[in-house]
């Protein structure tokens, strides 16, 4: 996506973004019971789908934290012990 891009070219890539496939998925749910075409998106519910959405992004954020709080503070004071101990053997040579 370009930063030259004019309003009205974003306004309309994010309504065929957003707005298409959630009429699409409405749509899909107000099929009839005599039609043999049943989309596996259309017996869900919205507010399950954004449930889960949003159940995946609380995964991905805490995941993303644990990392940035817990597992990357180890490893970097791991690499520095690792730098200490080789200057001291360098420096005792």
């Amino acid at each position: 996506m370009n930063n030259n891009d004019c309003a009205v070219c974003k306004l309309i890539r994010n309504y065929l973004l957003f707005a298409v496939p959630l009429l699409v998925i409405l749509g899909s749910s107000s099929i009839s019971g005599e039609s043999n075409s049943h989309l596996w998106f259309a017996r869900v519910e919205l507010i399950d789908i954004l449930a889960y959405g949003a159940l995946a992004g609380l995964i991905s954020v805490i995941g993303y934290k644990v990392y940035e709080e817990y597992w990357l503070p180890f490893k970097r004071e791991k690499a520095l012990k690792r730098m200490r101990t080789e200057t001291m053997k360098g420096d005792n040579d």
